[in-house]
């Protein structure tokens, strides 16, 4: 009997070897060659409604392994936004300082800070991350709002013209998979909106209904565009279920996005979800009142002002912010303005406002060769001529070349949610109130800036105008 019991012991010990060999040889070869998430369907945007019901009534994922790589991602588990059961919702991907940077906002039930997720397409396998994947571990900006952790991180080292996949979350909950393309060095393509404003009253589930219609053709049209702008006024009130109808939409999940502050905008809410790289102190009036900011994409210099104070000492402030920020970037080719409020409105109602303060702004741009001025608010479209010293450079030319002024563009509503009439100035080129939301792009070179404005019901061409440098 004792000799038959050693044998057995012998066969075990033996077992428990093997076995540990090619435990350690296993997780070497994970560790080395890829972080594994599985499978899980991709999503435009973070879904709908029916999309969230089935996720809710999902079987509960495995629970991973207590000994994680400090590298590994844990399961991601695909929520849509915004069921109460979901763990990660309002995603949004915003610009960083440059293209090389994009900063990822979204909130998370989970009471722990989370990670960014990204990798180039080329190197994922499915939804597996490789180890060259970019983590960037999130702080919180608000704990708690409403049962939410606000988590935001900045994904640095992005590549040009790369195409890039990622997933935000933690161990708790895993948000769908989204994607993204980077500039190509020397040229940047942008997607420009107007306000979008969901949530007038006017129709409001129409106008939800033909935003999701507007950014999913958007996607299908220019999938490789590099960068979204939005002109301001996300939403009409500074409410959660008005935002995460504009939300979740590839415009802010696959584009980097920047949002200019509108008149419907300043609350804590557009803090907790756009990213505002390079913020000054300038333009600031409290801590829902935002200062300035400004990023930059290639030759271009992209510089916010926070238009919703008109006193004239926080007017002398964005002065002050324009001369710093292109001291920082003296190099740059092109110098873009964007700005709510229009110096020069087609809308009769705002015109009285827009004519107050139109010759510092004028000044302004002028010592400081602005280019191109953004603007919104109208919900229609106004192209100005070149202007410089209040005088427009009359043409009827749809390209000009060394132009010495500034262009003023204004753009209409994205979402068709309202209109305004419209009675322009003897200064604009253009003025477009064809009550169908508009899309518009812009297309940056070192020598080129070309606008293109579309029909976004019909995608028919509606006004294009050009400026070289050479």
């Amino acid at each position: 009997m004792k000799k038959n019991s050693h044998k057995r012991w012998s066969f075990f010990l033996c077992l428990l070897m093997v076995l540990s060999l090619t435990a350690v040889g296993c997780e070497k070869k994970c560790s080395d060659d890829e972080i594994f998430v599985p499978d899980q369907e991709q999503t435009e945007g973070e879904g709908d409604a029916a999309d969230t019901q089935d996720t809710a009534n999902a079987e509960e994922p495995a629970a991973e392994p207590e000994t994680q790589t400090p590298d590994s991602v844990p399961e991601a588990s695909g929520y849509t936004a915004p069921e109460a059961d979901t763990n990660v919702s309002y995603v949004v991907l915003g610009v960083g300082s440059d293209q090389s940077q994009v900063v990822l906002t979204w909130y998370g039930l989970s009471g722990n800070a989370g990670k960014a997720v990204v990798a180039k397409a080329s190197e994922m396998s499915g939804n597996t991350f490789p180890v060259t994947a970019l983590l960037a571990d999130s702080t919180i900006y608000s704990a708690n709002y409403n049962g939410y952790n606000v988590n935001t991180a900045t994904v640095t080292g992005l590549e040009p013209d790369t195409t890039y996949q990622y997933m935000v979350g933690n161990e708790e909950g895993w948000s769908a998979m989204h994607s993204f393309r980077t500039a190509k060095s020397g040229e940047t393509n942008i997607l420009v909106t107007g306000d979008i404003q969901l949530g007038t009253g006017d129709d409001d589930a129409a106008s939800i209904e033909n935003w999701k219609r507007i950014s999913r053709e958007t996607k299908e049209k220019f999938p490789e565009y590099n960068l979204h702008l939005n002109m301001g006024d996300v939403t009409t009130m500074p409410f959660e279920d008005h935002y995460i109808n504009v939300l979740t939409s590839p415009m802010f999940t696959d584009y980097p996005t920047a949002v200019v502050l509108g008149n419907h905008d300043y609350a804590n809410l557009y803090q907790m979800h756009f990213s505002r790289p390079n913020q000054s102190d300038f333009g600031a009036r409290n801590e829902l009142q935002n200062g300035n900011f400004w990023f930059r994409y290639g030759d271009t210099l992209f510089m916010e002002l926070n238009y919703m104070i008109e006193t004239d000492d926080i007017l002398i402030e964005h002065g002050y912010f324009i001369k710093q920020a292109i001291e920082a970037n003296p190099d740059c080719k092109w110098k873009v303005v964007m700005m709510h409020y229009s110096p020069y409105s087609s809308v009769e109602k705002y015109q009285k406002y827009s004519n107050e303060n139109r010759e510092y702004w004028l000044k302004v741009f002028d010592e400081n060769d602005i280019d191109v001025v953004l603007n919104g608010h109208d919900h229609a479209y106004t192209r100005t001529y070149i202007i410089k010293n209040g005088q427009p450079q009359v043409t009827d030319a749809s390209s000009v070349t060394n132009p010495d002024g500034t262009l003023y563009l204004t753009f209409g509503s994205a979402s068709g949610s309202q209109y305004h009439d419209v009675s322009p100035l003897s200064v604009a080129a253009k003025c477009i109130q064809n009550n169908h939301p508009q899309m518009s792009t812009l297309n940056i070179t070192d020598s080129s800036f070309k606008m293109t404005l579309y029909d976004a019901d019909t995608w028919e061409v509606l006004d294009q105008f050009e400026i070289v440098k050479n």
